[in-house]
């Protein structure tokens, strides 16, 4: 069977606050304005932002979580990726991404593996290994023929987490970055990303402040296709959904073009010896 020539992907962009139950409604308010597509994406930590003994509090187990995600889902009857739930486990709480069908059932979920730490000595700084426990593998997640990469925010800067994990027609990436490094870096690596696969890479971010911390978000909720160039912008501050129609034939267009996938060097493992030699001038 040939794969759907395209999918409908929606991003939102929200503003989170410490109040779970809050944030839950707001969620459920902008999955309205989603109604139609494949794939709703939600932001990191949409569901609870706070300092870390707040995050430490907001999570559930994941048997709680599919209840109430999964009901959420079902209900408004579309594929729905929530990126960055704090999930309680017996080793530790987990920063994962969790996917459901249009049933409300579980069918992906990826593991935060780069922790985030940003002036982690600092007061005012951001240190993610004091909450969460890092995951272990790169996930794939198969929708309707796509084959879908799973990271969240500070992954985004480890090419070698998407390259395990290629080919790929979509990187998605559930993001609260920081006002500070989304201005300096955020757009350059969602291109960077999508234009070393040639595939789609869709963000959706957090905007405004974190009310504990007062840390800025950076916003900016973006899809960028595998030329690299952003067809859809959020902007910083304004809550919202974008919506990008993914197309197998752009795809394929720039792998015909420029086909860079092909000329990969793929016996430079990290299992061989690449390590530098001293050259000897003779």
């Amino acid at each position: 069977m040939d794969m759907p020539a395209t999918l409908d992907l929606a991003l939102i962009q929200m503003h989170a606050l410490p109040d779970r139950a809050f944030n839950l409604r707001t969620i459920d308010r902008l999955l309205e304005e989603c109604n139609g597509c494949d794939l709703a994406v939600l932001p990191e930590t949409a569901i609870c932002l706070g300092n870390a003994e707040t995050l430490r509090t907001s999570a559930r187990s994941l048997d709680m979580l599919n209840r109430e995600l999964g009901n959420m889902a079902a209900q408004h009857g579309m594929h729905v990726l929530f990126g960055g739930v704090p999930v309680r486990q017996d080793h530790g709480i987990c920063n994962a991404a969790l996917a459901y069908d249009p049933r409300g059932r579980l069918v992906a979920r990826y593991d935060k593996i780069h922790l985030f730490q940003l002036d982690p000595d600092h007061v005012s700084g951001v240190d993610e290994t004091a909450i969460y426990v890092p995951g272990r593998e790169p996930v794939v997640w198969e929708l309707n023929g796509w084959r879908i990469c799973l990271s969240i925010c500070y992954d985004i800067r480890f090419p070698e987490l998407f390259r395990a994990c290629a080919p790929v027609d979509l990187i998605l990436c559930p993001m609260a970055f920081t006002a500070r490094t989304g201005a300096a870096h955020g757009r350059l690596l969602l291109r960077a990303r999508a234009v070393e696969n040639q595939c789609y890479v869709g963000s959706a971010s957090l905007c405004g402040r974190n009310e504990e911390t007062g840390m800025e978000l950076f916003g900016h909720s973006m899809a960028v296709d595998p030329w690299g160039e952003v067809v859809m912008d959020r902007g910083p501050q304004k809550e919202g959904v974008v919506r990008v129609k993914c197309a197998k034939q752009r795809i394929r267009a720039v792998r015909t073009t420029l086909p860079a996938l092909r000329h990969m060097r793929r016996e430079w493992s990290k299992e061989m010896d690449c390590s530098l030699r001293e050259a000897h001038v003779r």
